[in-house]
């Protein structure tokens, strides 16, 4: 079979036997994921064992921690599989939109992401305003834009599973980090549409909108922390000069602080941050900097008249910058993903 399926489960239903039967009918190696569910549940697991191997994790760990004792799972045993799904187990995604994933994966694409409509009376409120503020966030994160970034129906080839076992992320916040270590390698991503489909209001899914959201964001501003620390050495050079030279040669101070930072952010997260997985976004945060300091730059002079402190006008043109920022990468990410497929 050249193509697994891995489902992590935490106490499923039915809905659970109705897919991977299905699944199995469409000649896939099934992998299952039991996250701690508890005796009550183990006639379910028992039912899906002429169809699927079943791993058992003792307690639940949470959705990130099962997936990863189901790649590590994989690549122990790759039993000739040269790429693999991720599906949930709530019945959310549907065996069509996975037979698609897998025709994507069998034509070449190296990491297929499934992106869902997430508009109209048929979401929920908190998946369209939950996505809405991830989106907004990665993508000034990574530096570059995901239509649907919550969605757990995604496709790798398996030259992919040395990194996938080994990044943090023990709940919903792995699904995030794989994301920004894929922006972090170029790895060219594959965005596919697929039905958008909530059982019953979405009642079926663990995810905690507080806990999960917090978790999310703070693995995000984790896996930045090379960024954030550059940002901060930026932030106390403009004070510096603010203190010191004031207005005075601000036209080359503010870009000469900017390059310093970029090429900090670059020098962290290179050596430091993602040292262990291929580095390859150099080009593109190296623009993204340039774009971002030119945007600075042009608001303090449009500033300077007012007679601010240089300090507080850079702070003012740093904060206007964020929305702009976030239109340049959205409207720059088509270039940019097939540049990414270029280089692979």
């Amino acid at each position: 079979m050249e193509i697994a399926v891995l489902i992590p489960a935490y106490q499923p239903d039915s809905v659970l036997i109705s897919l991977v039967q299905a699944l199995h009918r469409e000649n896939f190696r099934l992998i299952v994921t039991d996250d701690g569910s508890g005796p009550a549940y183990a006639d379910i697991f028992s039912a899906l064992l002429p169809c699927a191997e079943v791993l058992t994790c003792p307690e639940n760990r949470g959705k990130g921690r099962a997936l990863k004792c189901a790649l590590r799972h994989l690549a122990a045993d790759p039993q000739d599989c040269r790429a693999f799904i991720t599906a949930d187990a709530d019945g959310q995604h549907t065996v069509a939109d996975i037979l698609r994933v897998r025709e994507a994966l069998l034509s070449g694409s190296r990491f297929v992401l499934t992106t869902r409509t997430l508009h109209g009376k048929s979401v929920p409120l908190r998946s369209r305003v939950g996505n809405d503020l991830s989106r907004f966030f990665f993508s000034l994160a990574a530096g570059c834009f995901l239509e649907d970034n919550q969605s757990g129906l995604r496709g790798f080839s398996t030259d992919c599973l040395p990194w996938l076992t080994e990044i943090g992320g023990e709940k919903y916040d792995y699904e995030m980090n794989v994301l920004l270590y894929a922006a972090r390698q170029e790895l060219p991503i594959t965005q596919l549409p697929i039905e958008t489909v909530y059982l019953d209001g979405n009642q079926s899914s663990h995810f905690d909108p507080l806990r999960d959201t917090l978790r999310i964001y703070r693995r995000m501003l984790d896996t930045a922390r090379g960024s954030v620390l550059a940002w901060l050495l930026h932030t106390a050079a403009m004070l510096l000069l603010s203190m010191t030279l004031g207005w005075r040669f601000f036209l080359f101070s503010i870009p000469l602080c900017g390059a310093g930072s970029a090429a900090l952010s670059y020098c962290f997260n290179r050596f430091l941050v993602f040292r262990r997985v291929r580095y390859a976004c150099g080009p593109r945060m190296l623009f993204g900097a340039a774009v971002r300091t030119s945007l600075r730059l042009l608001f303090c002079c449009i500033l300077h008249p007012l007679g601010l402190p240089l300090f507080a006008a850079w702070l003012i043109g740093s904060v206007l910058t964020v929305p702009l920022e976030y239109a340049y990468v959205r409207l720059t990410g088509p270039w940019w993903s097939s540049y990414a497929l270029r280089r692979s």
